[in-house]
């Protein structure tokens, strides 16, 4: 009985506190809301660009054209492929043969099919298409696979994009390191301002805390009303940035141009973002407060 009253006073003293500084505790939760918001919204659009640009290096990077003297027998395509399978690097192959290939020009010159007239598909040679892993998308490593294809008795000639992955590889990580800084610039600044406000909390209640302590009170009975403001200033927060993500999402879904709106597609289910984003604002809220006593306890 003792403990739940303890806990009830606890909790108590925290709704008090929260009610006392209810302008430093709106501040402090909409801080928290639009700080977790952005990052929220930040993320979608990192998940969903380092979607697409996944799809984008899942394109063709390298074209191995084989000769025709190589393709003489009938299972002289599905040696040729297995082999290339075999290639440390080779996520993908497929076979592109000359009807094929001719059939694409001809649908790549449509409008102008006259500068076709009399090409037939021998005139065309017939290829590999190679789709390298995401491992082998750097310029050295993807270098190293075209130089084992140039070897092979059966390629004819090897193109490969050697300047567009390099930009590609540049593009990813220069993306992934700004996004790892700005998350964590965010949830930096985010408890930074929680430890603050909640230290500012404390420091006035001084006086109360140090009769607390000669009454004995250790020093986590003294901490936790503090943890739980934390935990409702986040909590609130947390809250609060759902909204910000829902009526953010809608305002830019109403403004950009619709081959950009993959780009703030919500990447998981929205009990999932829900959830999650909640849990983010109480764990920061937690860690604020957690950081902010543990100065004040040091004195």
């Amino acid at each position: 009985m003792a403990r739940r009253g303890n806990s009830k006073h606890m909790l108590g003293d925290a709704l008090g506190s929260v009610k006392e500084n209810a302008l430093t505790t709106v501040v402090t939760s909409v801080t928290v809301g639009f700080s977790l918001a952005i990052l929220a919204l930040f993320l979608f659009v990192f998940i969903n660009l380092d979607a697409a640009a996944a799809a984008w290096g899942d394109r063709t990077h390298v074209v191995v054209y084989i000769k025709d003297a190589a393709l003489d027998d009938a299972g002289a395509v599905a040696r040729i492929k297995a082999k290339t399978l075999e290639v440390p690097g080779v996520k993908a192959v497929e076979y592109i043969s000359k009807e094929r290939a001719l059939a694409e020009l001809k649908d790549a010159m449509k409008g102008h099919e006259a500068v076709l007239a009399g090409v037939d598909a021998g005139a065309l040679p017939a290829s590999l298409e190679v789709r390298l892993g995401a491992d082998y998308m750097e310029g050295f490593k993807a270098a190293v696979v075209v130089e084992r294809f140039k070897v092979m008795d059966w390629a004819e000639e090897v193109q490969y994009s050697h300047e567009w992955v390099e930009k590609f590889s540049a593009f990813l990580r220069f993306f992934e390191a700004a996004a790892l800084g700005a998350g964590v610039f965010l949830a930096g600044a985010t408890v930074f301002i929680i430890s603050n406000t909640i230290r500012l909390t404390v420091y006035a209640r001084r006086d109360e805390i140090e009769i607390m302590r000669l009454v004995g009170a250790t020093n986590g009975y003294i901490r936790l009303p503090f943890f739980l403001e934390g935990v409702l200033q986040g909590l609130i927060g947390g809250a609060l940035a759902v909204f910000i993500i829902y009526s953010g999402r809608w305002l830019l879904l109403t403004q950009m141009p619709a081959y950009l709106v993959f780009v703030v597609e919500v990447p998981a289910a929205w009990y999932a973002v829900l959830g999650a984003t909640v849990a983010a604002g109480v764990i920061l809220g937690a860690a604020g407060s957690i950081v902010s006593t543990a100065r004040f306890m040091k004195r």
